[in-house]
């Protein structure tokens, strides 16, 4: 599976309110893109990649975060027929905002995106972002967390890293030491998909990232990377022999050429 074509200009924008600075709401437009890989395997129409919805819904007096809204929003363009089926939904982390949205980098419970994307779609995977808490017991059966860990499902296999290198005391972060051996763990499989939330430096576009996440992937990798955490201007690039891809604040819908035509 290879990305053959990426799309620069969305198909479809859902607004939102997020928390700025000094204490005031952000309006905010959250882009759908969609991305054409070479092949999917039997049984996958399509997927959804996407990180750091950090915000809610315009409609304050039900106030949900907006990855839920993002769920239905996905659901029902499928029904007609603007889009493909959903096989599954990928999160590469980082889904909460503060309901009064006062203070930008809040930190809680997420389990309601992740059971949102469940209960529309056949399955959910993802890894957390540093501002990202679920509650494991009261997600869907149909969800899972990877850290350090690889899933296989319906003929793609996906590994990840939660959380962010940094200090171990405080949420989903890890040692460099930490981090680096979890993501050696999921390159020393053959994956189509890794996500991550923190990514690499893009060092040739001067994009934020962790330098020796880019020398490793560089010499031990060859997949589609998929992260967020930090928003690049430039989202898709290469990195060695991976494609890498920042969803930051973005969401893309993968399929074939042959699907959107249909």
């Amino acid at each position: 599976m290879r990305f053959i074509e990426v799309s620069e200009d969305p198909f479809y924008e859902l607004e939102y309110r997020s928390s700025g600075q000094g204490g005031k709401v952000r309006e905010v437009v959250l882009p759908f893109y969609k991305a054409i890989v070479d092949e999917l395997p039997d049984g996958i129409t399509s997927f959804v990649i996407s990180s750091d919805l950090q915000g809610r819904e315009q409609n304050k007096k039900t106030n949900r975060l907006v990855g839920e809204v993002v769920a239905e929003e996905l659901s029902l363009l499928s029904e007609l027929g603007e889009i493909p089926s959903i096989s599954f939904v990928a999160l590469a982390g980082d889904f909460y905002d503060y309901p009064q949205l006062h203070k930008v980098g809040g930190t809680g419970d997420v389990t309601n995106v992740w059971n949102a994307f469940a209960k529309e779609f056949p399955f959910v995977v993802g890894v957390l972002g540093n501002h990202d808490i679920v509650k494991e017991q009261h997600l869907a059966s149909n969800t899972i967390v990877l850290d350090g860990s690889s899933k296989k499902y319906l003929g793609v296999r996906i590994g990840g890293v939660s959380g962010i290198i940094g200090r171990s005391d405080r949420n989903q972060r890890k040692s460099k030491q930490e981090f680096m051996s979890a993501l050696a763990k999921v390159t020393t499989v053959k994956n189509d998909l890794i996500l991550l939330h923190q990514g690499p430096e893009d060092t040739s576009n001067s994009q934020l990232g962790d330098l020796e996440i880019t020398n490793y992937l560089l010499s031990k990798s060859k997949s589609i990377v998929a992260f967020g955490h930090s928003h690049w201007s430039k989202p898709f690039i290469e990195i060695g022999k991976n494609q890498v891809l920042n969803v930051d604040k973005r969401l893309y819908l993968v399929t074939t050429a042959n699907s959107v035509k249909a």
